[in-house]
């Protein structure tokens, strides 16, 4: 009998939000509104989705593995060196890379428990154990990682995916300051451009930490989580280990081009952010009103506590074409995560939740 290594037995297989079309197949609906993934409900910069159609006669070669021209890019915007950069197939892929390239088998790395469960996976796939600390009052528990001394990598998630709550530049800096530089922070800001406030300075932080690693996606803001394009900033050590186990060819050549290009689409970008920030303001409102506690939020989705029959809740408004996350995978069964959609979905949304109640 074939038997996988035992480390991957105790994986347990990333669930991802439903998708439109396997809702449209389940309840024969012609119409479907997804707000579980936290997609882009504008769909993708015009800029970068011209950028791609242009691509097509480029499909048969390779793409260059340093994707230089989106680099180049992004060392503009974060003030670093190319060095100082890695692109992946997703920001996954960066964690993938991380917890492969810093754990040894029998090391530790910690976390906290109801946050993204690809912490947990690649840390079980290099063959580590994974300290799942709890939130605190739904927050990254920055005091107890700080206690997790045997930690060898530590995942931070901020804003934290599902509960949407973050801590300020100040704080992360503060924290970041009290830990051995022997510790590699994995900081995953996948959704920090929603917080509203200034990004942090990557280019001072990666110098004064050496042990820092900052991953990025384009999947929520840019809207091109279709293409799996993300990326990394971190010491130029750190890159040149991570780009030692690097796949050659990670990132496609489109997906490079389309990300290089939605850099420069100030207006989709601005669009995007004020969109997000009156809407997820306006929908909190709308949910607090029926009675629904809602946390906080930073990111371009809410975290809402439905209560004991939040599965049945959520599968009443997937029958009527709603799609929302249900946080069981998350250890949060009573909780629901809501990307934050046009006025019109939102309206539709909170419409259908309204009647049922």
């Amino acid at each position: 009998m074939l038997l996988p290594r035992k480390e991957i037995k105790s994986i347990s297989e990333y669930i991802p939000g439903k998708s439109i079309d396997e809702i449209k197949e389940k309840h024969k609906l012609t119409n479907v509104i997804k707000l579980a993934s936290n997609e882009n409900p504008l769909g993708a910069s015009p800029i970068a989705a011209a950028a791609y159609k242009k691509c097509v006669e480029k499909l048969h070669l390779y793409p260059r593995g340093s994707a230089p021209e989106l680099a180049k890019k992004l060392a503009v915007k974060h003030k670093v060196k190319q060095d100082n950069l890695i692109v992946g197939n997703g920001s996954d892929e960066i964690l993938d890379l991380a917890a492969r390239a810093y754990l040894n088998k029998g090391d530790c790395a910690a976390g906290a428990d109801s946050t993204f469960s690809v912490y947990s996976s690649v840390t079980q796939i290099a063959g580590a154990k994974y300290k799942a600390f709890p939130l605190e009052n739904f927050c990254y528990p920055l005091d107890n990682l700080l206690k997790a001394s045997r930690a060898k990598v530590i995942f931070l998630c901020n804003p934290n995916n599902p509960t949407g709550t973050f801590y300020s530049n100040r704080v992360i800096f503060d924290f970041l300051k009290k830990l051995p530089k022997s510790c590699l922070v994995v900081l995953d800001m996948a959704y920090i451009e929603f917080t509203g406030e200034k990004e942090p300075p990557l280019h001072k932080w990666i110098k004064q930490f050496p042990n820092l690693l900052c991953t990025r996606t384009f999947s929520k803001l840019y809207g091109l989580a279709s293409l799996r394009i993300g990326y990394g900033v971190a010491s130029a050590e750190i890159i040149n280990t991570l780009k030692k186990i690097k796949p050659p060819f990670n990132s496609n050549y489109p997906a490079q081009i389309a990300a290089a290009a939605a850099l420069e689409d100030t207006r989709f970008i601005e669009k995007s952010l004020k969109m997000n920030n009156v809407e997820r303001q306006k929908l909190t409102q709308s949910l607090q009103k029926l009675g629904f506690e809602v946390l906080p939020s930073g990111a371009n989705f809410i975290c809402v506590k439905f209560g004991k029959n939040a599965a049945e809740i959520v599968a009443a408004l997937e029958s009527k074409g709603v799609i929302v996350r249900h946080l069981r995978s998350f250890g949060m069964p009573e909780w629901v995560r809501v990307t934050v959609g046009t006025p019109r979905q939102n309206a539709v949304f909170t419409a259908y939740l309204a009647g049922m109640l």
